[in-house]
């Protein structure tokens, strides 16, 4: 906060940048900063920017200002490139969507902006809200919640425990809100919104693609198809897209933090790039509602995918501490689910889990 870069707060919808946000203006007040918290969804203030001079006319005499939504601003990065290099106010964005942060701001900032990702909760985080008792015994132990063996690590009634709020957390998800609803009507609701908003404002509105039902289609199919690898031309087949079409919504799923797709461990990187990806999810309580599928894990038989997107969820928070997460295929289809690169060491990860 002291440096001058901009700083960039990315991240899915409903993960809680606008409420970061605030929380970090009313710090910055209380240290005796003089902030203006904006947003971009406002039309008013979206207009101001269109005309960048008047928009530093009236914004420069404060010592920070936060701009929330900033993916909605046209040329976005070339006109924050101008407030950084002839004003000293320190600036703070946010964005829903990579897309627009990447090549808006990316090519006008580099060296200027600082980019922080914005998750969902991870189970630690989950645990910390739904049972403090147990969050405060299992920490104690072991602060890394993330490698621990649940059979060994207590005796069986927390285990007992544990094994029940870490099922929930792998049925709704980490978005906050639905963590802090309280039946689970509520959290299917809020689920519901969340896809609502995220088709209506980042699709439609910001993106102009296609129609509402290919795209809902698509993410069905890749639903089905969590820890698998992608087959095109079956993706293709039944959403009603073309091969092209099909790519351009898997980017925009991936610049929009729906998905990602991890790609086989190869030391050839030219191969590496020409073969299929696997597919998972940001956040499982997304995965789940668009399968329409909020069953116990023990009637369900996708529970090692859902295990298996967890695990990749949670190397994908740490991923600034290694290279890349690949998965290794043979042709005789032995596999290893995750490969990690750190400090010029190969680490192969392997997900089991049973009810």
């Amino acid at each position: 906060l002291k440096r001058k870069e901009i700083l960039a707060i990315i991240g899915p919808r409903q993960v809680g940048k606008t409420t970061f946000l605030e929380y970090l203006a009313s710090q910055l007040k209380k240290e005796g900063k003089s902030v203006q918290f904006i947003t971009f969804e406002k039309r008013s203030e979206l207009e101001l920017f269109d005309s960048i001079e008047d928009f530093k006319d009236f914004h420069q005499k404060y010592q920070v200002v936060i701009i929330d939504e900033f993916q909605y601003a046209k040329q976005g990065g070339q006109k924050l490139k101008y407030l950084f290099d002839t004003t000293k106010t320190k600036y703070i964005i946010s964005g829903s969507s990579s897309l627009d942060i990447k090549f808006q701001t990316g090519k006008y900032l580099v060296g200027r902006m600082l980019k922080f990702m914005l998750w969902p909760f991870s189970f630690k985080e989950y645990l910390s809200y739904t049972d403090k008792e147990l969050y405060e015994l299992v920490i104690s132990r072991i602060p890394d919640v993330f490698s621990f063996t649940i059979k060994k690590a207590f005796g069986p009634q927390i285990n007992s425990r544990l094994e029940k709020i870490f099922e929930e957390y792998l049925i709704f998800g980490g978005y906050p809100a639905v963590v802090l609803a309280k039946t689970q009507k509520e959290k299917e609701k809020i689920l519901e919104s969340v896809i609502d908003n995220y088709l209506l404002k980042d699709i439609r509105t910001l993106l102009h693609l296609a129609t509402e039902n290919e795209l809902i289609k698509l993410i069905q199919l890749l639903a089905t198809q969590t820890g698998n690898l992608i087959n095109y031309k079956e993706l293709s087949n039944s959403s009603g897209l073309n091969y092209k079409e099909v790519l351009s919504h898997l980017e925009i799923l991936k610049q929009t933090y729906i998905i990602d797709l991890i790609r086989p461990y190869f030391t050839n990187k030219r191969t590496e790039i020409a073969k299929n990806p696997k597919v998972y999810f940001f956040d499982i309580g997304f995965k789940n509602l668009i399968l329409a599928d909020f069953r116990k894990l023990n009637q369900r038989k996708d529970l090692g995918s859902l295990v298996e997107n967890y695990v990749f969820a949670a190397l994908r928070r740490r991923s600034d501490s290694f290279q890349t997460i690949n998965f290794w295929r043979t042709k005789s289809k032995a596999e290893v689910d995750f490969v990690i690169q750190r400090e010029n060491k190969i680490i192969p990860i392997e997900v089991k889990y049973t009810v």
